[in-house]
């Protein structure tokens, strides 16, 4: 019975938290998912009025989250947790203002949970594990140039679909793998690999712009598509690359062949996502809108 009491006291405070009474008289219903919040997922919060709003605002420990109209009604938008971001409590601060300018705001707290990352150890040959001289220099360019494109913010949800799996296969590297290349330590896996046989067709995981599509020393030829509000997928070592920069893509178009280029030990593809510069699982995105937002 204490137990079942116990229960019953923590939802009232957690539906305590996420409804609140607002100055002009009506309610402002904060909502977020998942409640597990792990290192490198993406985070989907909701905010829903009783009466109409002049504006909103929405930030998770300071970063922006751009908020977006329901066709249920009300606000959406989403939030990445970098696979490095230390576990604890996230402030949730949302702002609301009604017809008159008069404002809600709350600040909430997420918490972030430790990510299950597993290990992987490849042998590579030398020359392809430590890259001296010409080759580093071209490795240091091309991860500058990429590094300008996730920087770089467009003020528009370009998706409208649910998001998909780019090629079907097995994982046969999961996101967050702590990789060790010939007995040292590197990088962390920040995507996922889906292997398939080599001329696979690749789909673009969402509606969205191409704004890369070049070979790249490591990563092979790889493409990088701007899907708005500061979210990127990539999709690295195709064999062929089936778009152009500057291209409009929708959900399962076809940009390009799973391949084996870059640095690689078979065919496979690469896939990758940034929010707001945030590493992600891309199945995180996935998991967030299994019917479409």
């Amino acid at each position: 019975m204490r137990g079942f009491i116990r229960i019953v006291l923590w939802w009232v405070c957690v539906f305590s938290l996420l409804a609140v009474p607002c100055y002009g008289g009506g309610v402002v219903t904060v909502s977020w998912s998942p409640q597990e919040l792990r290192q490198g997922e993406a985070l989907y919060v909701e905010i829903k009025t009783e009466m109409e709003v002049s504006s909103a605002e929405a930030d998770l420990d300071g970063t922006p989250i751009f908020l977006y109209k329901r066709d249920g009604g009300g606000l959406a938008g989403i939030a990445g947790v970098d696979m490095a971001a230390s576990p604890g409590l996230r402030p949730l601060r949302v702002l609301v203002k009604d017809l008159e300018g008069k404002p809600f705001e709350k600040v909430f707290q997420v918490k972030v949970h430790k990510g299950k990352f597993g290990v992987q150890r490849l042998t590579l040959p030398k020359e392809m594990v430590e890259l001296k001289g010409e080759i580093l220099r071209r490795v240091l360019e091309e991860n500058r140039k990429v590094k300008e494109i996730f920087v770089t913010l467009r003020h528009e949800k370009l998706w409208h679909n649910s998001f998909i799996k780019p090629v079907d296969g097995p994982i046969t590297g999961t996101f967050g793998l702590r990789r060790i290349l010939n007995d040292r330590p590197r990088s962390p896996h920040s995507g996922v690999d889906i292997a398939a046989p080599s001329g696979s067709q690749v789909g673009s995981c969402n509606d969205g712009v191409v704004v890369f599509a070049q070979e790249l020393y490591l990563c092979g030829k790889t493409i990088i598509i701007d899907h708005g509000f500061g979210l990127y997928s990539m999709y690295m070592h195709l064999a062929e690359m089936r778009v152009k920069e500057g291209e409009e893509v929708r959900v399962g178009d076809v940009i390009g062949l799973v391949g084996a280029t870059g640095r690689v030990t078979g065919p496979h593809l690469h896939w990758g996502v940034r929010l707001m510069g945030a590493r992600i699982d891309p199945f995180s995105l996935l998991r967030l809108f299994p019917q479409g937002d």
